[in-house]
């Protein structure tokens, strides 16, 4: 991946950009008895299914600091395979994929549960003292997961989830893509202004060092906020049932 060269200003609510084609203000759509049969509105569909309690999904804060890991890619496309990097001190994980949305109010569900290659050994992440730079792309693959080709666009995480007997979770946030889908509705993710405050590692353009914060920043690292304030945006408009299409920065 690439690396954010200039601060971005961060967005109180939503962090994600909005553009709306042909639609009025107040546009509501229009009442469905089953919103899957016939399928026109993949959105309205997707979110008509059981949602997956935040008290199963969600992580306070970051999460645990024993298990940190990150997408090799901010998106992909449906079909597509993603793959991740996890430092752990667990001796088992699972990685369970969710994608966000309304699902009634539960604000996720559970898509499938991918499994690790096994235990690793990461090393320290590369640093470049000069601008601040933190890159952890030189961890090796811990899993992969092919996206099916049927994938409804939208905001995806991985919940690296402990099995060895001790407690601990966190997320790792990416978008699937549809890029042969059409809407009227675009959602954009604001993942430069995430990666410019994420300060794993102890750098973001806005703390750290050389100069009280870095010059430049990496995808290529864990993100340590929390994954719930990314996706509220993206719940309301599921709530609408509007069809839309999500994108990265």
């Amino acid at each position: 991946m690439g690396t954010v060269r200039a601060p971005w200003r961060r967005m109180a609510t939503a962090a994600a950009v909005v553009t709306v084609v042909g639609l009025g203000v107040g546009a509501t759509p229009a009442a469905a008895a089953d919103p899957c049969a016939p399928l026109v509105n993949p959105v309205a569909c997707e979110n008509s299914k059981p949602g997956t309690p935040s008290s199963t999904w969600d992580v306070a804060g970051s999460g645990s600091a024993a298990i940190q890991g990150f997408a090799t890619d901010m998106s992909v496309n449906a079909g597509g395979t993603q793959r991740f990097k996890v430092k752990t001190t667990a001796t088992s994980y699972r990685l369970d994929i969710y994608r966000m949305g309304y699902y009634g109010g539960a604000g996720a569900r559970l898509i499938t549960t991918v499994s690790p290659v096994g235990r690793q050994t990461q090393p320290e992440c590369l640093t470049a003292p000069t601008t601040g730079l933190v890159d952890c792309g030189n961890w090796a693959v811990s899993a992969s997961w092919t996206v099916p080709a049927t994938a409804v666009s939208g905001i995806y995480f991985a919940r690296l989830v402990r099995t060895d007997g001790t407690s601990g979770a966190s997320h790792v946030v990416f978008v699937v893509r549809d890029d042969a889908g059409r809407s009227d509705l675009v959602f954009q993710t604001a993942d430069t202004t995430w990666q410019a405050y994420n300060q794993y590692g102890g750098n973001s353009l806005y703390a750290g060092s050389p100069a009280g914060r870095a010059y430049k920043v990496s995808y290529n690292r864990p993100y340590y906020d929390q994954i719930g304030n990314r996706g509220t945006l993206s719940s309301r408009l599921a709530r609408t049932g509007l069809d839309g299409l999500t994108v990265a920065a």
